[in-house]
């Protein structure tokens, strides 16, 4: 028997029937059918901040521009640099670095000397690895001299890479550290001071030699994660074929900053920077407190907008 045809109100009830049964089955997820991302869903968190701090061993201001140093000067233009940053006397490798990564000066820390002496212990006051592994930040340090083995306390650096194959090989292994995961890195790039002693600052081979620590820092640079702030300095000049003294040569230091919190960009710093400030401002931009008794201090002009 042949069924009655609906009317057109019977129709309109079960469009409106069915349309309604597919809203809730998408809205209960029914096999087979797609969700899309909820509108209010909460956005991905960001990625932890990141610190690698580059030092470029006995580096004059004034050899950047005479060698031209690209990767170096285009920090500085995305960040905020000084040509006038100030080391610590004894202006010595072993005895700045160790101001530059634990915030207090020669008094304080006690490392006046500058070889490898290994009866003599690590260095006696906290470091920014110490500070930093101590908050749960994974720690790394790439050296080009044996000397830092006075800065390596046991249980404060997650892995310590020691080469004596210079700046192509620093970086290199740099690059393999950054791709095995860090929160802080500390990079020293050796070859530039050495040149100084063998050849004088300034001369030709030095200045050849900044040219080849500024490559090598480039390719580092381009391995680093985004969400990385690059701090970029050294431990002092020189003059003749030495350093050590108080002169303004021996003395000044480049320090340049660029990373993604960095406002100020291509700002020249007006206010004093120290080399004690390093360490201080990485613990800042890693969220975590200095210790007790540093003298440097958070360069802050360099968050600032004024």
């Amino acid at each position: 028997m042949e069924e009655a045809p609906l009317s057109l109100t019977s129709r309109r009830v079960l469009l409106l029937l069915s349309g309604t049964a597919l809203l809730l089955a998408v809205a209960c997820g029914a096999p087979g059918t797609p969700i899309g991302p909820s509108p209010f869903a909460s956005p991905s968190p960001l990625p932890s901040p990141k610190v690698a701090i580059l030092s470029v061993d006995g580096l004059r201001p004034d050899a950047l521009r005479a060698a031209g140093a690209p990767n170096i000067l285009a920090l500085a233009r995305r960040g905020a640099y000084t040509w006038k940053a100030q080391t610590v006397f004894p202006s010595v490798t072993l005895t700045a670095h160790s101001s530059m990564l634990s915030g207090v000066g020669p008094l304080e820390h006690g490392m006046t000397w500058d070889e490898w002496k290994p009866g003599r212990g690590c260095i006696p006051v906290p470091t920014v690895f110490g500070v930093a592994k101590a908050a749960g930040s994974r720690t790394v340090v790439v050296a080009g001299k044996d000397k830092f083995q006075h800065l390596n306390v046991p249980g404060t650096i997650d892995s310590f890479v020691l080469t004596g194959q210079g700046d192509a090989d620093v970086a290199n292994r740099a690059i393999v550290e950054v791709q095995a995961g860090f929160d802080l890195l500390f990079v020293h790039f050796p070859d530039t001071d050495l040149s100084g002693h063998s050849s004088s600052w300034l001369s030709g081979a030095y200045l050849t030699h900044v040219g080849e620590a500024d490559r090598a820092i480039g390719r580092l640079v381009e391995a680093l994660p985004a969400e990385t702030t690059v701090i970029l300095t050294a431990d002092h000049g020189g003059q003749g074929h030495n350093h050590g003294s108080n002169d303004a040569v021996d003395m000044t230091i480049p320090w340049v900053i660029a990373g993604p919190r960095i406002v100020a960009r291509g700002r020249e710093l007006q206010f004093p920077v120290r080399i004690t400030d390093t360490t201080v401002t990485a613990l800042y931009l890693l969220g975590v407190s200095p210790p007790p008794g540093v003298t440097g201090k958070v360069v802050s002009e360099a968050f600032s907008l004024q």
